[in-house]
C-alpha cells in the first residue's frame, strides 16, 4: 500500500473518530442564574397573578416548594424537564385558555430562552446567597444615611456639606460673569462678586471627601458598638441555655423543616436539648407528642385525595406531655397561654380572618388541643390556600397583635379541585425556635432530629435526675412555669 493511500486511510479514521464523537456528545446547556434571570422575570411577568398577593389557579411563584408543587391542575411545574413541562407548555402555547401569561403580552423571545435552559437544568433553585461584606455595608450605610437626611438638623454635617456645596456653586457661577457687565460692575452687585471666594475644584473635592470620610467612620463606629451590644445579648442568651430565633428580624419568620414532615400532619416528637450522664438517656429523650391534621367541622381528619363535604376546615394541634416527662414545665396554667395565630407580634395589619385559638384543656397536666379555622375557605369547590399559623407561647392578644414567644411554625399549602384535596397539597410542623446549643449537623451537639423528629424519641423508662437546672426548670420559671414540688 503506498504511502498516499495510508494517509488517505488515517484521515477517513480521523473524521470517522471526530464525528462519532461529536454524535455522542450530549448537548450542552448554558448555565442560568436564577437569582439574576429567572427570578426577575417571575417578579415582573408572573408575581401580579401567582405571587405573595394572590394565587391564581392556586399557583405561587415567589416560594421555592410551594412554586414546584404547581397549582390546582396537580401538575408539577417544571417536570419533565423539556419543553413538555407546565411552565414552558404555558408560556410557549398559542390556545388563549392555557396560554401564561393572561396580561402583559407574550414573553420575549429571551425570557422564553432563559425558562427553556432552566428547566431543561433541572430548574435550579439555590437558596439566595447573603451580600458580601461590601455590599452588606455600603446597603447599611445608604439606608442609614438616608434615614438620616429625612430628620432635619439631625445630622448638622450632612446638611452643612450640602449647603457648602450649593454656596460653591453659585460663587463659582458668579465669578464666570464676565468683569465688564454692567450689571456687575458697580453697587451690591459688584461687591457680592468682590467677595466670592475662589475655591478650586480640587479644594471641593478635599472637603467633599473629608465630610464623607468622616460620615463613614462615624457610622462604622456605631455600627460595630452595636453588633459587640448584640453579640454580648446572645452570650449571655447562650450562657443561659436560652433559646434563640432561626428567622431573622424584620421577615416573617420560617420554621425548619424535619425530616420525614410531608403529607396532611401528622405525629411530631420534641426531645429535650439538655446533655448530661445524669440525665435517662443521656439527655435524649421525649418531652412531648404533637399531633397535627386537618380537619374539617365534624372534627374528622382529611386526607389526600379526599373529598370535603363542609364548607370549613381546621387545622389541629394536639400536644400530650411524654411518659414521666417534669409535670411543672407542662401545667394547664403554662399552656393555655399558647395561642396559634398568623399574627406576629410586629404585624401591623392584623389578617381580618385570623382568630387566634388558645390550647383548652383535654386531660388536666396531660393534654391539650387546639383548633384553628382556616376562614378563607367557605366551601369553594376550587381553592388554594398557603401560609404559616405561628404557635405561640406566653401569649397575650390585643386589637392589633399577639404578644409572646414564637416557638413552632405550621406551615400549610393546600389544593382544592372541584372540592377534592390534591395531592400536591401539605401541612407540617416545625420549630421557629432551637435550643442555644443547636448546632446542626455539629459532632457532640444536638440535632433536628433530636430535638423535634416525626421518627419516635425515646421516653423515659426509668428514674431522671431531679436536678432543676439540668432539667431546664430555671428557664421555664422565668416564663411563668409552676415550681415544682
Amino acid at each position: 500500500m503506498s504511502n498516499a493511500v495510508i494517509s488517505i486511510a488515517f484521515w477517513q479514521l480521523g473524521v470517522f473518530l471526530l464525528l462519532a464523537g461529536c454524535a455522542s456528545k450530549p448537548p450542552t446547556t448554558s448555565a442560568v442564574d436564577f437569582h439574576k434571570e429567572v427570578a426577575p422575570i417571575f417578579k415582573a411577568r408572573c408575581w401580579q397573578c401567582h405571587g405573595p398577593q394572590q394565587q391564581q389557579g392556586g399557583l405561587r411563584l415567589d416560594e421555592k416548594t410551594i412554586a414546584f408543587q404547581g397549582g390546582l391542575s396537580g401538575k408539577k411545574l417544571v417536570e419533565p424537564p423539556t419543553d413538555e413541562s407546565e411552565l414552558l407548555r404555558r408560556v410557549t402555547s398559542d390556545d388563549p385558555t392555557i396560554a401564561m401569561p393572561k396580561e402583559g403580552g407574550r414573553l420575549t423571545m429571551s425570557e422564553l430562552e432563559v425558562l427553556r435552559r432552566w428547566v431543561v437544568a433541572r430548574a435550579p433553585w439555590p437558596e439566595k446567597l447573603p451580600p458580601s461584606a461590601r455590599d452588606e455595608f455600603l446597603t447599611r450605610y445608604g439606608h442609614d444615611l438616608w434615614k438620616r437626611l429625612g430628620d432635619f438638623g439631625g445630622e448638622p454635617k450632612i446638611w452643612f456639606l450640602l449647603i457648602f456645596a450649593v454656596l460653591v456653586g453659585m460663587a463659582e457661577r458668579i465669578r464666570r460673569v464676565p468683569a465688564d457687565s454692567p450689571r456687575w460692575s458697580s453697587g451690591v452687585l459688584q461687591q457680592v462678586r468682590s467677595r466670592c471666594p475662589r475655591i478650586s475644584a480640587a479644594g471641593f473635592v478635599v472637603v467633599v471627601l473629608g465630610t464623607a470620610l468622616w460620615d463613614v467612620v462615624g457610622f462604622s463606629m456605631r455600627l460595630s458598638s452595636d453588633i459587640v451590644s448584640v453579640n454580648q445579648k446572645l452570650v449571655e442568651a447562650e450562657s443561659a441555655g436560652a433559646m434563640r430565633p432561626v428567622a431573622m428580624s424584620g421577615a416573617p419568620p420560617k420554621p425548619l423543616r424535619p425530616r420525614g414532615a410531608t403529607g396532611l400532619g401528622g405525629t411530631y416528637y420534641r426531645g429535650n436539648d439538655e446533655r448530661s450522664e445524669k440525665l435517662f438517656n443521656g439527655g435524649y429523650y421525649r418531652t412531648a407528642t404533637m399531633r397535627l391534621a386537618l380537619i374539617d367541622e365534624t372534627d374528622q381528619p382529611l386526607t389526600l385525595g379526599q373529598q370535603i363535604t363542609g364548607s370549613r376546615l381546621f387545622v389541629r394541634l394536639e400536644i400530650e406531655r411524654a411518659l414521666q416527662a417534669t409535670p411543672s414545665l407542662f401545667t394547664d396554667q403554662t399552656m393555655q397561654a399558647v395561642l396559634l395565630t398568623r399574627r406576629t407580634s410586629d404585624r401591623k395589619t392584623p389578617f381580618p380572618t385570623d382568630e387566634p385559638a388558645p390550647l383548652e384543656v383535654l386531660q388536666t397536666g396531660d393534654r391539650w388541643s387546639a383548633k384553628y379555622r382556616l376562614a378563607e375557605f367557605t366551601g369553594q369547590s376550587d381553592f388554594a390556600l398557603n401560609d404559616i399559623i405561628y404557635v405561640v407561647t406566653g401569649a397575650t392578644r390585643s386589637a392589633e397583635a399577639v404578644q409572646g414567644q414564637v416557638q413552632y411554625g405550621i406551615v400549610f399549602s393546600l389544593r382544592i379541585r372541584e372540592r377534592t384535596l390534591q395531592e400536591n397539597s401539605e401541612l407540617w410542623l416545625g420549630p421557629i425556635l432551637v435550643p442555644g446549643n443547636f448546632q446542626y449537623p455539629s459532632d457532640g451537639k444536638i440535632t433536628l432530629a433530636e430535638w423535634l423528629d416525626t421518627n419516635p424519641i425515646p421516653e423515659i423508662t426509668s428514674d431522671n435526675t431531679t436536678d432543676p437546672k439540668l432539667l431546664g426548670i430555671p428557664e421555664h420559671l422565668d416564663k411563668g412555669a409552676t415550681p415544682p414540688e
